[in-house]
């Protein structure tokens, strides 16, 4: 009696919330869905786009390329407001990753002028480009004053495809920084 007690109790909880609609507006609206951004693919992207945070406080923001197809490297550059955040730290995404050789990946920052530069390239085995929607780098910056910033790529960016040809890059996403 007592197991079929808890199987009647586990029934009638796990069915009693409601299914979300899928028609809903606000169901479906993470940034990285290919459905949802609001600029042309292939793109560049952060990860959160808002951000909320105290002054004094880190936060964690990926940089994410979204449709590119026959993907090999990246040159990256983004700028940020030096006088309300910095720079913490850096480390490579997954979108280059393979099971037996890690990416080539190096950052460069300047605090003075509010930038980083990265650049990531594609050591893999099986083939020579990803075709994916992926995340090339995680930031993570430090709010140093109050007030609102942003996060942005700079005119800079370059997508190459194995054999170092251009890919266009049609849009460009930022990330609001709101720091209290």
């Amino acid at each position: 009696m007592k197991k079929l007690l808890i199987i009647f109790a586990f029934f009638f909880f796990s069915c009693s919330n409601d299914v979300p609609n899928p028609a809903s507006e606000d169901i479906f609206d993470n940034p990285l869905d290919e459905e949802e951004v609001e600029y042309d693919l292939p793109a560049l992207t952060f990860y959160p786009v808002e951000v909320d945070v105290a002054a004094g406080t880190s936060f964690g923001v990926d940089v994410f390329a979204l449709g590119f197809e026959n993907l090999a490297g990246t040159s990256i550059r983004i700028t940020f407001d030096e006088n309300r955040i910095t720079s913490a730290s850096i480390i490579p995404g997954t979108i280059f990753e393979d099971a037996q050789n890690d990416p080539i990946f190096f950052s460069e920052v300047n605090m003075e002028d509010g930038w980083i530069n990265l650049t990531a390239s594609f050591l893999g085995s099986d083939s020579a480009s990803v075709s994916t929607t992926g995340s090339v780098a995680q930031l993570t910056f430090t709010a140093v004053a109050t007030g609102d910033s942003k996060i942005q790529f700079g005119t800079e960016c370059e997508m190459v495809d194995p054999d170092d040809v251009l890919l266009e890059i049609n849009g460009f996403g930022e990330a609001n920084i709101t720091a209290n």
